[in-house]
């Protein structure tokens, strides 16, 4: 019998193949991003073997691949003009590093919150150096070009074995102890067989599309602030698809980053796993981005003279997948500020969300409150026993996930992925087998994340 999904469209088997093994480690990271760079570095710098696997040329995700130019999550308000960090160990590091290197400008005031300003090309070049030169860069083999198509069982163990990636030459594996779900789409836990989620319009986000303006008069620009280009498209913006946004500047001499691309389609949020979807968005994205820079050419000061230089080298996602893990993080708990006993992170970023029309509604959190996500919340309910999950794919509803999918808590969350892999794999008695990521040491992970420079609390 045809499945009920399958009937009335036309399907081939696809032929087996052999995927030379290619490199082996203590803990395989499936994506490059802010989660996959928190996991690969700490599990490095805790002496595990680390294979770090990223699609791109280049390290960085949503940092770089998507040019947001903003770092958000790092701040809580303490008080009007006040604040503080929130997000500490490898996210404050690597915005530290920005700063120090004049690519980086924060915290910078975002309505009742705070953003670090970023040059995403400094960013990509600060994720090469720490992969490549940082503490613990001894034990990374980093594979770029490398984007993950399948896993490989292993027999009768209910762990996972492998992952293997497309290549030029063919499909290629990649062994480990443990494997950490940094893909943002949840690519690893669906093809694992790790249960998931992933809502319909209004319980998925927009994607966008940013744009880089160069020869702009960032001066000029300045000094009317966000009121003025506020203004400006209430007036004459109609025919935008967004009703704000921001023209952010990126510390380099007349280049601006522009944040005012919504993707969307008949109404409703493009689903970033089918090819269709994603072609028509880079396609509608690219020309959404020329109108838009058009228009603040005409109406926003400073930028008469600026040209659009480039666009994102991909849409920016902001929602797909979610796995269901032996905690869901929800939208309550992100409001009552929840603490949990195997808390690995605090996050305070409001709930922001991109889900109906041309508005971006945010929630924000009392100055000073922050609430934690568990552990557990990066731990699939089902699937191989040595799987974890960081960044936007972990478990987590739409409410919560509105809050705690941006970049800090992002990096964040990764790093207590990759620490706690690194614990289950250096040292002990075992046998170099797979690992049950549900058995780590809860409280010892929490103290190692604080001795890291990480914040639980607030």
């Amino acid at each position: 019998m045809v499945p009920a999904g399958r009937r009335g469209r036309r399907w081939l088997r696809v032929p087996g193949r052999d995927a030379e093994v290619i490199a082996e480690a203590d803990v395989v990271v499936c994506g490059g991003g802010p989660a996959g760079l928190g996991a690969a570095l700490a599990a490095a710098r805790h002496g595990a073997r680390v294979v770090l696997l990223e699609r791109y040329g280049f390290l960085g995700g949503n940092f770089t691949v998507a040019a947001v130019g903003t770092m958000c999550g790092l701040y809580v308000r303490e008080a009007p003009g006040r604040f503080t960090h929130v997000t500490g160990g490898l996210a404050r590091e690597f915005a530290g590093e920005l700063v120090a290197r004049g690519a980086g400008l924060g915290p910078y005031p975002f309505k009742d919150t705070a953003v670090l300003l970023y040059v995403p090309w400094a960013a990509k070049r600060l994720a090469d150096h720490l992969v490549t030169e940082g503490p613990g860069s001894e034990r990374i083999t980093l594979l770029l070009h490398a984007l993950v198509s399948e896993v490989v069982l292993a027999p009768g163990a209910g762990a996972l074995e492998a992952v293997v990636v497309a290549s030029k030459q063919g499909p290629r594996a990649i062994a480990g102890r443990v494997f950490v779900d940094a893909t943002g789409d949840a690519d690893v836990a669906v093809a694992s067989g790790a249960p998931w989620e992933m809502g319909g319009p209004g319980q998925r986000q927009f994607g966008s599309m940013q744009f880089f303006l160069q020869h702009a008069d960032i001066e000029a620009a300045m000094s009317g602030g966000l009121a003025a280009f506020s203004e400006a498209v209430a007036a004459h913006g109609g025919h935008l698809t967004r009703d704000g946004g921001a023209v952010i500047p990126t510390m380099r001499p007349g280049e601006a980053i522009g944040a005012m691309v919504r993707l969307s389609r008949d109404g409703a949020p493009l689903d970033a796993t089918d090819l269709f979807d994603l072609t028509w968005g880079e396609l509608e994205g690219r020309r959404r981005a020329e109108e838009a820079a058009a228009f603040v050419q005409a109406h926003v000061p400073g930028f008469a003279g600026a040209f659009l230089s480039d666009t994102a080298t991909q849409q920016g996602v902001r929602e797909t997948r979610h796995v269901l893990g032996q905690h869901t993080l929800t939208g309550d708990e992100v409001v009552g500020a929840a603490r949990f006993p195997d808390a690995v992170l605090a996050a305070a970023w409001p709930q922001e969300y991109h889900v109906s029309g041309r508005g971006t509604e945010y929630r924000f959190l009392p100055d000073g409150v922050a609430y934690q996500l568990p552990y557990r919340s990066l731990v699939p309910s089902a699937g191989p026993s040595n799987l974890l999950v960081a960044g936007r794919c972990l478990s987590a509803d739409h409410h919560a996930l509105a809050s705690c999918r941006v970049m800090a808590p992002c990096f964040a969350s990764g790093e207590a992925a990759g620490l706690a892999a690194a614990m289950l794999t250096v040292g002990g008695d075992g046998d170099g087998g797979a690992v049950d990521v549900s058995t780590v040491d809860t409280t010892a992970l929490r103290d190692e994340l604080v001795a890291s420079g990480a914040i639980l609390d607030v």
